[in-house]
């Protein structure tokens, strides 16, 4: 996994995640620092939590999370879209018990979408997970089935194709303007918070005389 970039602006795209934590960990931070590295980033005011350490990972099959190290309560404590919880899981390779607590427990599961499946030597099946994203189960499916013992892992629709919903024609547009006065449009996002990343992070960019700025949609003529 690549570290996720701490200086500048970064867009998450559709798997932005939850507004908090989707699970608490328990484990040893020399044991966790010994595999991962130091952190990507720190906050020692932490929002009233204490000081606060950041890791930020982009998987090959483009999923992104981080973890976050309180250490006043010496807990760990991941950030990612609930649906991607279990992946998660799977790339940080916990498996023996760290989880003590995990938002999607008394949640009701996804049932529609890209269906992770588990089948033993005798034909069994059983649904671990469904995901929104093909690539995210396909790559969570390949992390499952390296460590699994006589069993192995596919990957089915279940039901449609997730929604994805037609993009807005209101709220907010990234413009891209070159020095010649041409405007085209990049995108349209319904948070303007969202539409400002997107719009720094192309800007931080090395293009040649080519500048990216943001407007309410309903001004475009």
């Amino acid at each position: 996994m690549k570290p996720l970039p701490v200086n500048g602006a970064f867009v998450w795209g559709d798997d932005a995640p939850w507004d908090g934590p989707i699970a608490e960990a328990l484990l040893s931070r020399v044991e966790f620092e010994r595999r991962w590295g130091p952190p990507h980033a720190s906050d020692l005011e932490g929002k009233g939590l204490g000081p606060e350490e950041f890791w930020g990972w982009r998987a090959p099959c483009g999923f992104q999370f981080f973890v976050r190290y309180l250490r006043d309560e010496d807990t760990f404590s991941i950030f990612a879209a609930v649906d991607e919880l279990d992946h998660a899981l799977a790339h940080l390779d916990w498996w023996r018990g760290e989880v003590r607590w995990r938002l999607d427990e008394h949640m009701p599961r996804r049932k529609l979408g890209w269906a992770v499946y588990r089948q033993d030597d005798t034909g069994n099946r059983h649904d671990v997970c469904v995901m929104a994203s093909r690539p995210h189960a396909e790559c969570f499916a390949r992390l499952m089935e390296a460590r699994a013992h006589k069993q192995w892992y596919g990957v089915e629709l279940r039901g449609a194709p997730p929604f994805r919903p037609p993009r807005p024609r209101d709220g907010w547009f990234v413009i891209r303007q070159d020095e010649h006065g041409n405007r085209a449009e990049v995108a349209v996002i319904a948070n303007e918070r969202r539409a400002r990343e997107l719009a720094a992070a192309l800007e931080a960019e090395p293009r040649h005389k080519q500048a990216y700025f943001v407007e309410p949609a309903e001004t475009k003529g």
